[in-house]
């Protein structure tokens, strides 16, 4: 992507859904602004970039984002803020938001809603004042929806962040006797997002947190079929893209409705599936216990960079010197400072370090080039088709994209030979070797010295990401495990040197995890398979994704079976039964029943039992 291409997609975006200027940015930024955005003038800030894409429905997830140290430090401001109020430390999140307003940036409106939103938090938590908590969120709101009106919702265009402000008000309302207002309030956000937000991805973040207020309303009135059909449509929602977020609060209050209807056989399903999930978290001492928490936590799939790792990667990556770099673009000085994190660089310079070292990068990139956001959403539905092995169905959906792609921009070249090989390796048109060669070819389109150089020291993409872990799968199977071992841990170590959380690259990491775990277990260092196992539940908690949870579990179950080879250890033995159990119930929850009929079988033959 190029400057204007973000500029290009909220136009597109704005005219296919016939959304004015005004209505769009309105309480954003002003009409002038949003316009030299459209032209490629002006590059939005992450916060406003989120904001309007979220209004227009989509989920600034598909994008991934390079940031300068300073917003990245706002970004981990808020996190450190968030962190507090989870663990009940009120305090230390009153510090941390004092210190955070203290930011030059947080006079902006986005920044100063934030604040609101903490102080409505912060007046509940510490002083139990519920009036000064509806006080705080409706300033808030009232930063960016002036004038709102609840029973006229459908009118306004919501981003995330204003979404979660009205359902914290509707919480408050709820504890103030207001049961009225709040289930008024909740009913149309749910009746906005069904209509609304087409993007699950960005949808799943905040409509189980609509439907657990509700729910618990529902609760209240001993409406328990209308609860259980809320609940279960919400569940589905939460599984089929993979996430947890809210899940256990819901599986719990499904199941209270389930008793009143007397429906035992689904019931017990639950309860089994609820009870995993609720094991995992208290093992791994991570749980939401209030209803702040549950409405704060969202699941993370944010793909984060650092523009002055970015930049200094790449340079020696491609074996430059600072001083042949910056070159008539700026001085060696000011380049150092730029890649010591000192100094931003400013939008035309980016481009012209970038198109120096042969990169086509801007601060906000797609994973493939196009001007049409619905091919972003083509892409997930094809990865989501394949996560669940329904490799057919995924090929319809790419030999479509297929014919709207521009197949000269380096991306989507890599984008198509990634996919056609994977999938045809997948449906056994192509062997081992065919489809290493592909993805290899797939990788050098953009990753010019791959297989020359290390590529700890890279910047690596998510697409590059997904590209190597399929090579190293190839290698795997071809019997160079090492090799594959080697290649997954590079990728690892790229992601644990930068200064970048690495929940930021979660999508990718885990599912490079899932892999390594595997290896290193078969390669004789079980030990090793289990420290990542533990890593990979822990990062999968903290991101609320559970796609690949069932995984590690199993994997840490035979991890610890290999550590006890003589099987001589109780304690050993009732643990990786333990987590091969919670892996069965969990990989039914997700509804990942492929991997759940193998894990039956596994454990039937190891420990004569079935699960059920």
């Amino acid at each position: 992507m190029r400057q204007n291409d973000i500029g290009k997609i909220i136009f597109t975006l704005r005219k296919h859904y016939n959304i004015s200027q005004e209505m769009l940015c309105s309480g954003l930024c002003s009409d002038a602004t949003l316009s030299r955005i459209e032209l490629g003038e002006r590059i939005p800030d992450k916060f406003l970039l989120d904001a309007l894409l979220q209004r227009l429905g989509k989920s600034p997830d598909k994008l991934e984002t390079i940031l300068s140290e300073r917003d990245y430090f706002l970004f981990e401001k808020r996190q450190a803020i968030e962190k507090a109020i989870f663990e009940h430390n009120f305090e230390l999140a009153r510090e941390e938001l004092i210190a955070y307003e203290e930011q030059k940036e947080c006079e902006e409106k986005l920044h100063q809603q934030y604040i609101y939103k903490i102080k409505s938090v912060l007046a509940d938590e510490l002083k139990h004042d519920t009036n000064k908590n509806i006080e705080y969120l409706l300033e808030a709101i009232n930063m960016t929806l002036p004038s709102f009106e609840i029973e006229n919702i459908l009118k306004y265009l919501l981003s995330i962040e204003e979404i979660y402000l009205l359902l914290m008000l509707a919480q408050a309302y709820s504890n103030t006797e207001q049961e009225g207002q709040a289930l008024q309030l909740l009913h149309n956000v749910i009746d906005y997002l069904d209509q609304k937000y087409s993007d699950e991805e960005e949808k799943v973040k905040v409509y189980p947190k609509a439907v657990y207020l509700l729910s618990k309303l529902l609760l209240q009135d001993e409406k328990y079929d209308e609860l259980v059909t809320v609940s279960l449509k919400t569940i589905d929602l939460i599984v089929s893209n993979g996430v947890i977020n809210c899940l256990s609060e819901l599986l719990q209050l499904c199941m209270i409705g389930l008793r009143h209807q007397n429906n035992q056989e689904l019931l017990k399903r639950i309860t089994r599936q609820f009870d995993s999930l609720n094991e995992l978290y208290k093992e791994y001492n991570f749980t939401t216990s209030n209803e702040t928490s549950t409405l704060l936590l969202e699941n993370t799939q944010s793909e984060l960079y650092l523009v002055n790792e970015f930049i200094k990667n790449c340079r020696i990556a491609n074996g430059l010197s600072q001083e042949t770099l910056s070159g008539n673009i700026c001085s060696p000085e000011t380049l150092s400072r730029i890649e010591s994190g000192k100094r931003a660089p400013s939008i035309k310079n980016f481009q012209s370090l970038t198109s120096r070292m042969g990169i086509n990068k801007d601060m906000y990139n797609s994973f493939i080039s196009t001007e049409n956001f619905e091919i972003f959403e083509k892409k997930r539905e094809i990865t989501k088709m394949a996560s669940l092995h329904k490799y057919e169905e995924a090929e319809i959906i790419f030999n479509n994209l297929e014919q709207e792609l521009d197949d000269n921009k380096p991306e989507n070249k890599q984008f198509l030979v990634h996919y056609h090989t994977y999938l045809d390796y997948r449906t056994g048109k192509i062997n081992s070797e065919q489809a290493l060669t592909g993805y290899e070819q797939a990788l050098r389109y953009t990753m010019k010295n791959y297989g020359t150089t290390s590529i700890k020291n890279n910047y690596i993409s998510r697409e590059e990401a997904f590209l190597i872990n399929r090579v190293a799968i190839i290698y795997k199977n071809l019997g160079f495990i090492d090799k594959s071992i080697n290649l997954l841990n590079e990728v690892l170590e790229n992601y644990e040197k930068s200064k970048v959380d690495e929940k930021y690259h979660s999508v990718a990491s885990l599912m490079i995890m899932a892999n390594l775990s595997m290896y290193l277990e078969d390669n004789g260092n079980p030990q090793e398979g289990e420290k990542i196992c533990d890593k990979g539940i822990k990062l999968s908690l903290r991101c609320a994704r559970g796609n690949l949870l069932a995984v590690f579990l199993a994997e840490k179950s035979c991890c610890l079976e290999k550590i006890d080879k003589n099987n001589i250890s109780e304690e050993n033995k009732k643990a990786r039964i333990n987590y091969l159990q919670q892996a069965f119930y969990i990989s039914d929850l997700m509804k990942d029943f492929k991997f759940r009929d193998t894990i039956q079988k596994y454990y039937y033959r190891n420990y004569n039992e079935k699960l059920n």
